[in-house]
């Protein structure tokens, strides 16, 4: 470092020795603070973590009884799990809705609702290929309602029907009502089950619900009832856990390096002031403010020879409103290079500003200006 940077470094912690002083305390306490909050005590956070699991199976199965003699069906025979079913022989579903409570131990409520729900469905694919499923409206009836007490493998099962004949004439009541509806939406119904599953499994508490569909779609002469994928629902058992916090290696030491590293530069700030390090003579300090000014106002200042004449002088205050004169009155600042005042010329009238390292002191100013006083004076005598 050069003798000119190192002088302006010492002025620079001289003068703002306690600003600097408190940032570097603030900064160790941030330091002290970081340091013991991830290598002393990094403390803990609460997480969500599996440590079990327990699942739930559900399903339908349906049949349906012939209740007249016909060509192809006897009075009597039962149809069982089949795909269609012709209305007039078979006009009532009779469905089963069969849960079973899975885990190793453990028993809840198990609450079961079902329905028979009609909506209007609307599909479509738009502009950018992607597939529009909307619900528009729907409209439930409940059908069915169960309660039971099941233990870890137990199996509960669900009775309900569903009335063929009553499916299409609803279904021919909301056509004939909402006709230029459902030329852009299809009504479809299907049986909807909602069961609720509260207690414990595997010395756990659960509190879940599940849902289950059978779609039904009935016409003049027979209802489809679509085969419905059911498959086995597994539940993570996650309580809260208290996991202690890992910092990264790269955190602890950065914590400990900006706690040591203020410690030492404030030991060292305070040492250098006690021990004189920061001690610049009153030349050294001129020079620098100097040099500070002159850089600051470069681009308005030349340096050049100020003659000694007779002349009406304005004493300016700082550089600073000397520039603007020179800017108001598109002038130059000129600095002497022999005194080191800077003078701004107007009209005849001079503006000047005397800064303290300049060699013309106050006395010689004031004379300068009892002299201009005094020769304004004589030659208005004259």
């Amino acid at each position: 470092m050069d003798s000119n940077r190192q002088t302006r470094l010492k002025v620079l912690l001289d003068d703002y020795f306690l600003v600097i002083a408190v940032a570097l305390i603030i900064i160790a306490a941030g330091g002290a603070w970081a340091t013991y909050s991830t290598v002393l005590s990094p403390g803990s956070h609460i997480e969500q973590r599996s440590v079990a699991s327990w699942n739930v199976s559900g399903g339908f199965s349906h049949s349906g009884t012939v209740v007249n003699d016909s060509l192809v069906f006897d009075e009597g025979d039962v149809r069982n799990d089949r795909m269609f079913y012709i209305t007039n022989s078979t006009p009532t579903l009779n469905g089963t809705f069969w849960f079973q409570l899975g885990g190793s131990s453990g028993n809840a409520t198990v609450s079961t609702e079902a329905y028979i729900v009609d909506f209007a469905y609307y599909e479509k694919e738009n502009e950018e290929s992607r597939n529009i499923q909307r619900r528009i409206w729907q409209d439930r009836r409940p059908i069915s309602v169960d309660v039971a007490e099941l233990r870890s493998g137990e199996t509960k099962n669900m009775s309900f029907s569903v009335d063929a004949d009553r499916l299409r004439d609803r279904k021919r009541t909301l056509h004939q009502k909402h006709k230029s509806l459902y030329q852009v939406a299809d009504i479809r119904t299907q049986v909807f089950v909602m069961t609720e599953v509260t207690g414990r499994v595997d010395g756990y508490p659960v509190n879940r619900t599940f849902n289950y569909t059978l779609p039904i779609n009935s016409t003049m002469d027979y209802f489809v009832v679509s085969p419905t994928q059911t498959p086995d629902e597994q539940i993570m058992i996650a309580p809260p856990t208290e996991v202690p916090n890992q910092p990264g290696t790269l955190i602890q030491a950065g914590s400990i390096a900006v706690l040591l590293a203020s410690l030492l530069a404030l030991f060292g700030l305070i040492y250098g002031r006690d021990d004189d390090w920061f001690d610049v003579s009153e030349t050294k300090r001129t020079d620098i403010q100097h040099e500070k000014l002159k850089s600051e106002f470069e681009d308005w200042v030349s340096t050049g020879t100020i003659p000694e004449t007779d002349r009406s002088t304005i004493e300016v205050e700082s550089l600073e409103g000397l520039v603007d004169i020179a800017f108001d009155s598109n002038r130059r600042v000129v600095e002497d290079a022999a005194t080191g005042v800077y003078v701004v010329r107007d009209d005849g009238v001079w503006y000047q500003y005397t800064p303290e390292w300049s060699e013309m002191d106050g006395t010689d100013a004031e004379n300068s200006s009892s002299d201009d006083n005094r020769s304004d004076t004589e030659k208005d005598t004259r």
